[in-house]
């Protein structure tokens, strides 16, 4: 594998050196001033790098180095049709120059693809092979994968498999322990560290990293999970508690998980994983028009949903600090266009106009 970067030491664990880090911190005066307060800010992980970022970046950023170090020369994954992890991982495997092979579920699509668009046009310009399966996304095809790992290995090739299990690990949840550690630096000097934050929770990954590292830290932060449709809210508080736990032990901290301190929610899921609502939609509409600021029609526009739902039903205080945590998940927009219709009628400018 051609090293694009040198390995380096972060809280005793190696990464890649992938992603643009810090990420920017911001506040949304507009959209807060739209639904009455609290005071709301932005943590932009969509902007870490890797083909329009998001927050698998930070994750790939410790999952690889183990491919780096036995010299991987093929990259073999697994997600949804328009995945925001296929998108980063094939972007990552690029800027290491080894191959990705994506075994892609069709997911909510029900449906191989008759164009490719959005996250899936994006690792085909990147060189990804990709096969598609029949699939629900909360299946698992590692037998599959693990499959194309052999014919590959039997072909010459040193294949590297990220199974659906990395994604809820405790090396996927330490970096997002690390990325709290970076929000404490950006807010020591404001004071405008964050009573809490709001995330998208597909699997909970991300989710107990955040909670593992505002325990580590000794921060009063509460983190919300919004349960975007992917799992159960039982499996997704299985993954945060686990995820906490290995990514503590894997920090040298003693914290251990404690079920009453995740809080994750469901009321915003609407009618499945990958179906926008009604609410999500006006959310995704809302906070592009008070703050230029894209959300995606899958992941964030469900949290954001829930945090304006949240904010209006008085659930935090007038004075407290929130932070929408933007996971990414842009290019996912375009395959959903058909939700967001022109206005009636063609506007042609005349020269009159």
């Amino acid at each position: 594998m051609r090293r694009m970067v040198d390995l380096v030491q972060r809280s005793k664990l190696e990464r890649a050196g992938l992603g643009f880090y810090p990420t920017p911190f911001e506040r949304m005066p507009r959209l807060e001033r739209e639904i009455g307060g609290p005071r709301l800010f932005v943590k932009r992980d969509d902007l870490t790098g890797l083909a329009l970022g998001g927050n698998k970046t930070r994750q790939l950023d410790y999952l690889l180095v183990e491919a780096i170090k036995k010299r991987a020369d093929v990259i073999i994954t697994t997600t949804g049709l328009q995945s925001n992890w296929a998108r980063q991982t094939t972007a990552a495997a690029a800027k290491l120059g080894v191959k990705t092979v994506l075994v892609l579920r069709t997911a909510q699509f029900d449906e191989t693809p008759k164009e490719f668009d959005g996250n899936l046009l994006l690792d085909h310009i990147m060189g990804a092979d990709i096969s598609f399966i029949r699939m629900k996304i909360d299946e698992d095809p590692r037998d599959i994968l693990e499959s194309v790992a052999e014919r590959l290995t039997a072909k010459g090739h040193r294949p590297h498999v990220l199974h659906l299990s990395h994604m809820e690990s405790p090396l996927a949840a330490a970096s997002y322990a690390e990325a709290m550690k970076e929000l404490m630096g950006q807010t020591k000097s404001t004071g405008d560290l964050p009573d809490w934050i709001v995330v998208a929770s597909g699997c909970g990954t991300t989710h107990a990293g955040l909670l593992a590292g505002a325990k580590m830290l000794n921060l009063g932060t509460k983190i919300i999970g919004i349960s975007v449709g992917a799992f159960t809210k039982k499996k997704i508080d299985a993954v945060i508690e686990s995820a906490f736990d290995g990514a503590s032990e894997l920090l040298g901290s003693s914290h251990r998980a404690n079920p009453r301190d995740i809080i994750t929610l469901e009321d915003y899921v609407g009618e499945g994983y990958g179906k926008p609502s009604r609410e999500s939609l006006e959310a995704l509409r809302l906070t592009g028009r008070t703050e230029g600021l894209l959300l995606d029609p899958v992941y964030t526009s469900k949290a954001m949903a829930g945090l304006i739902d949240l904010a209006k039903k008085g659930y935090f205080k007038k004075d407290d600090s929130v932070c929408f945590l933007h996971t990414g998940g842009i290019p996912a927009l375009f395959p959903y266009r058909d939700y967001f219709p022109p206005p009636n009628g063609d506007h042609i400018l005349t020269e009159s106009e």
